[in-house]
C-alpha cells in the first residue's frame, strides 16, 4: 500500500498535534489531513507583546489572486489599532465578542456582538476594546495590496523594540515606501514631513534596511 505524507513537519500552528502522520493514500482520512494541513498554512497569528494586540490572517490574499485579505482580532481592554487610513483599500470590521469604541474622521460611536461597520478607502478610523473583558472581532481589507507585508512588519518591529509601534527606521522605512497605501494618523506630520526623509537617507546609508530587500513594490 502507498502512503503519503500528509503533513510537511516544518509546518506549525493547528496540523501541530499530528505532524507526520502517514495516511493511506486514495483513504478519506488522507484527504481530511491535507485539508487541515491547507488551513494551518493559511492562519497566521501576530501579537504585539507589549500590550497583547492580537491579529490572526485568516484568509491571505496570496490564496485569492489578491482580491482580500480576511483577518480577525483580539483585543486586551483600551487596546487597538492607532488612528490610520487605507488609501487604496476597503475595511470591514465586525464584532464577535464584546464591545467596540470606533472613531473615524467623522464620527464616533460603539460597537457590540454583531454590529459591523465598512470604511471606503481613503476614510481615516481607529477602533479599541471600550469594554472591561477581551473582545474578539473579525473583518476583511480587499483588495489585499501589500497589507499583509506591511502589518508583518509592523508588529515584529514594535517587538523588536520591545514597544507597541514600529521602531523609528522600520516606521520610516514602511511609511515612506507604501505611502500611497497607508498612513498612521498618530505620528505627527512635521515627524513624516522632516524626520522621515532623514531616517530613510540614514537607514539607506547605514544598511538598516537590509531585511526589506525584496520588499514589494508599492500600489499606486
Amino acid at each position: 500500500m502507498g502512503y503519503v505524507r500528509a503533513l510537511d513537519q516544518r509546518r506549525s500552528g493547528l496540523c501541530g498535534a499530528v505532524w507526520g502522520v502517514a495516511v493511506p493514500e486514495g483513504s478519506g482520512i488522507k484527504q481530511f489531513y491535507i485539508a487541515i494541513n491547507l488551513l494551518a498554512m493559511s492562519v497566521k497569528t501576530l501579537k504585539i507583546n507589549k500590550n497583547g494586540e492580537i491579529l490572526i490572517i485568516t484568509t491571505s490574499g496570496s490564496e485569492n489572486g489578491g482580491a482580500m485579505t480576511e483577518f480577525e482580532g483580539k483585543d486586551e481592554p483600551g487596546i487597538g489599532p492607532p488612528m490610520h487610513i487605507h488609501f487604496l483599500q476597503e475595511e470591514k470590521i465586525k464584532v464577535l465578542k464584546g464591545s467596540m469604541r470606533v472613531k473615524s474622521d467623522s464620527e464616533e460611536f460603539s460597537m457590540k456582538a454583531g454590529d459591523e461597520r465598512i470604511f471606503a478607502a481613503g476614510v481615516a478610523h481607529q477602533f479599541w476594546n471600550d469594554g472591561k473583558e477581551q473582545n474578539h472581532y473579525a473583518g476583511y481589507l480587499k483588495p489585499s495590496y501589500n497589507w499583509e507585508y506591511i502589518i508583518e512588519r509592523v508588529y515584529d518591529s514594535a517587538n523588536a523594540s520591545n514597544d507597541i509601534k514600529p521602531a523609528p527606521f522600520d516606521a520610516a522605512f514602511l511609511l515612506t515606501r507604501y505611502k500611497s497605501e497607508i498612513d498612521l494618523l498618530v505620528i505627527p506630520k512635521p515627524v513624516k514631513m522632516f524626520v522621515f526623509p532623514v531616517l530613510y537617507l540614514l537607514g539607506m546609508l547605514l544598511g538598516k534596511f537590509n531585511k526589506y530587500k525584496g520588499a514589494p513594490a508599492p500600489f499606486r
